[in-house]
C-alpha cells in the first residue's frame, strides 16, 4: 500500500471506563435502563511525516440496548463490553501506518472473531451481539479519527478525501460510490442545533403525574423551548400507543405549538401492519397529532426479517428507518429493497461506521436521522458534532441526558456552556476550526 503522511499507527492505548447512574430509568421495550459505562479510550499515534498526537474517543456500553434477552446479568455483560474494549484498543497497537476507515474496516471484518474470544475466555454460553461489539469498536475507531487529525493538524471533517484516504467508497461500498468520498456528503457547517427532547415510555407528561424531583413534559417544553419531541411507545397495543402520541401533541397545542414528533417503538412491534394500526388510529382520534410525525424508528426486533411489501406501504406514508438493526454500512445500499425508507446513525457506533452510512444513505436516497444513546460528555460533543456536519433532512441533537444523566455533563457545561444549556429549543456548537474530531 502507497503510504500517505498523514497515515497512522498507534504506538500506545488507554482505555478509562465510568459509571453514569440515571435520575431515572428509562425504558424501552420493557427493558429498564437505571445505570451505562462510558468507555473512554486515549490512542498515542505516529504518522507517516512524524508529528505525534494523542486522540480521544467515547462510546456510551448501553447494555440493555445494544445486548438485550440474555440470561446474564447486565453486570456480567457490561464487563464483557468492557474487556472486548480493551481487547480492541490494545490490538490498535503496532499496525502498520494508514487511514483510520481502512483501520475500521478490517477491524470491523475481526471484531466478531475478538468477541468470540472474549466470550469463551470468560465462559459465557452466548455469543456477544454485533451491536454491542460496535459500540465497543466505536470508542476505539472514534479515538484514532481525533488522532489522525490531531496529528495532521487539521479538523477531521477536512480530511475525509482523497488526499489523506486510501480508498474511495467505491471499494468498501460498490461501484454507485466510484470516485466518491466522504467529505463529499458532508453539509454546511451547522452552529444552532435545535434540540429533541425525548417522551419516554413512562415519563410524566403533566406536573400533577411527575415525582417530586422529576420534570414533567410540559415543564421541560416550557423550560426550554423546544419543539421536536420523539415518543417512546410501549409497543404492546396499537391504540394505547396512539392515545400517548395524540397526548404528547395534544399538550403541545396546548402551549401554543405545533410539535414535530417522531415515533420510537424499540424493537417493540413484530411486523409493519402493527405500525399501520398506530398510524390509522392515530389519524382517526387526532389527525393533527398524525400529521406532526415525521418517522417511525425501528418498530420491528432487530434480527426480524419483515414482510418488504407492508414497510414499503408505511414508507410511503413517512420514513420507517433503521437503527438497532444496522451494525454495517455495507448492507445499506440494500435497504430500500427491502422495504426500508432511512437509516439512523449514532457516534457510539464508530465514526468510519457513521461516514460510510452516511455516504450510502444519501447516495441511495434513503432518510436519514442522527440519534444517540443519552449521550454524555465528550459522546454527547460527537454526536452533537455529527449533526452539525451531516446532510439531514431534520438536523435535530437528541439530547437526553440533560434529562437523565445531567450531572455527567458538568465538566463539559463549564467548559462548552452553549452546548449543553438549551436556548429557545436549541444549542450552539462552534465551528469545526481545531485539530481532531470534535
Amino acid at each position: 500500500m502507497t503510504g500517505i503522511d498523514t497515515d497512522v499507527e498507534v504506538l500506545d492505548a488507554r482505555v478509562a471506563f465510568s459509571q453514569t447512574d440515571l435520575d431515572h430509568p428509562f425504558v424501552i421495550s420493557g427493558r429498564t435502563i437505571a445505570w451505562f459505562t462510558v468507555a473512554v479510550v486515549e490512542l498515542d499515534v505516529r504518522n507517516r511525516a512524524g508529528r505525534l498526537a494523542t486522540g480521544r474517543g467515547a462510546s456510551i456500553l448501553s447494555v440493555p440496548w445494544a445486548w438485550p434477552g440474555s440470561a446474564l446479568t447486565v453486570e456480567q455483560r457490561d464487563a464483557v463490553l468492557r474487556d472486548l474494549t480493551r481487547r480492541l484498543a490494545d490490538e490498535s497497537c503496532g499496525l502498520p501506518p494508514v487511514d483510520p476507515i481502512r483501520r475500521w474496516l478490517d477491524a470491523h471484518e475481526a471484531v466478531g472473531d475478538a468477541a468470540a474470544g472474549i466470550a469463551a475466555a470468560a465462559r459465557l454460553g452466548e455469543p456477544v451481539p454485533s451491536l454491542a461489539a460496535l459500540l465497543s469498536l466505536g470508542a476505539v475507531d472514534n479515538a484514532l479519527h481525533d488522532a489522525w487529525a490531531r496529528a495532521a493538524q487539521r479538523p477531521a471533517h477536512t480530511m475525509y478525501t482523497g488526499r489523506h484516504l486510501h480508498d474511495d467508497l467505491g471499494v468498501s461500498l460498490g461501484p454507485a460510490l466510484s470516485g466518491r468520498w466522504p467529505g463529499d456528503f458532508l453539509a454546511a457547517r451547522r452552529t444552532r442545533l435545535e434540540v429533541q427532547h425525548l417522551a419516554g415510555a413512562t415519563d410524566p407528561l403533566e406536573p400533577d403525574d411527575a415525582a417530586d424531583d422529576q420534570r414533567s413534559l410540559r415543564e421541560w417544553i416550557t423550560a426550554d423551548g423546544v419543539r421536536h419531541v420523539k415518543v417512546k411507545v410501549h409497543a404492546r397495543d396499537a391504540s394505547e400507543d396512539a392515545l400517548r402520541v395524540a397526548a404528547v401533541h395534544r399538550l403541545g397545542r396546548d402551549l401554543g405549538l405545533d410539535l414535530a414528533l417522531a415515533i420510537d417503538p424499540n424493537e417493540g412491534y413484530q411486523r409493519p401492519d402493527d405500525v399501520e394500526d398506530l398510524l390509522d388510529e392515530l389519524e382517526r382520534i387526532d389527525p393533527a397529532a398524525g400529521r406532526a410525525v415525521g418517522y417511525v424508528e425501528q418498530p420491528v426486533p432487530r434480527d426480524a426479517t419483515p414482510d418488504p411489501a407492508g414497510l414499503a406501504r408505511i414508507g410511503r406514508r413517512l420514513p420507517i428507518v433503521m437503527d438497532e438493526g444496522l451494525t454495517d454500512p455495507h448492507t445499506v445500499p440494500a435497504l430500500r429493497d427491502a422495504g426500508w425508507s432511512g437509516i439512523v446513525i449514532k457516534a457510539g457506533k464508530g465514526h468510519s461506521a457513521a461516514l460510510l452510512a452516511h455516504a450510502a444513505a444519501k447516495t441511495a436516497g434513503l432518510y436519514v436521522t442522527v440519534q444517540d444513546l443519552t449521550a454524555v460528555d465528550l459522546a454527547l460533543v460527537h454526536s452533537a458534532r455529527l449533526v452539525s456536519l451531516f446532510d439531514l433532512p431534520a438536523p435535530l441533537l437528541e439530547y437526553n441526558s440533560r434529562q437523565y444523566a445531567p450531572a455527567a455533563n458538568d465538566r463539559l457545561g463549564r467548559d462548552r456552556p452553549d452546548l449543553t444549556t438549551v436556548r429557545d429549543g436549541a444549542v450552539t456548537i462552534s465551528a469545526p476550526a481545531e485539530p481532531g474530531l470534535y
